[in-house]
């Protein structure tokens, strides 16, 4: 289940960024402070989308950054963060960003369960526009149970 994975220290809501790479460090910290990656993950996440491009940009508004289990994952989690304003990502079609969701998963198989447990929260518009509107991290993790 994902609420294993999301818990309330690894949200927060209106956060002021002026660019990407502030975005992911920022959702970062929450996983490293959560005591779920190590320094070097938030680190890894940023140089992924240098190196591919804006691949995590997965639709309007959405950011899904991440990295590989060996760069630094001590433990499968995600935090979210929303944006008080959207940020531009360099994404053709989905920017600006206004909603940044870091994932940390230990192997391939969690990876892949919690994003589609996530794809399928994030699919209904209701709850989405919901937590884009979330005004602190307790009434956005409501909205996702």
């Amino acid at each position: 289940m994902i609420s294993e994975f999301i818990k309330l220290d690894t949200i927060e809501t209106n956060v002021k960024v002026n660019t990407w790479q502030e975005a992911v460090q920022r959702a970062g910290d929450l996983l490293l402070k959560a005591g779920a990656v190590e320094k070097g993950y938030i680190d890894a996440m940023i140089n992924k989308v240098k190196e591919l491009g804006t691949y995590i940009v997965i639709a309007p508004n959405i950011a899904m950054p991440h990295a590989r289990p060996e760069d630094g994952v001590k433990r499968t989690a995600i935090s979210i963060m929303t944006l008080d304003e959207g940020i531009d990502f360099g994404h053709e079609k989905n920017d600006p960003v206004k909603l940044v969701i870091a994932l940390a998963a230990v192997d391939n198989k969690s990876h892949i369960d919690t994003l589609a447990r996530l794809m399928e929260i994030l699919g209904d518009a209701n709850i989405l526009n919901n937590i884009l509107r979330s005004k602190s991290p307790k009434e956005l993790y409501e909205y996702i149970y």
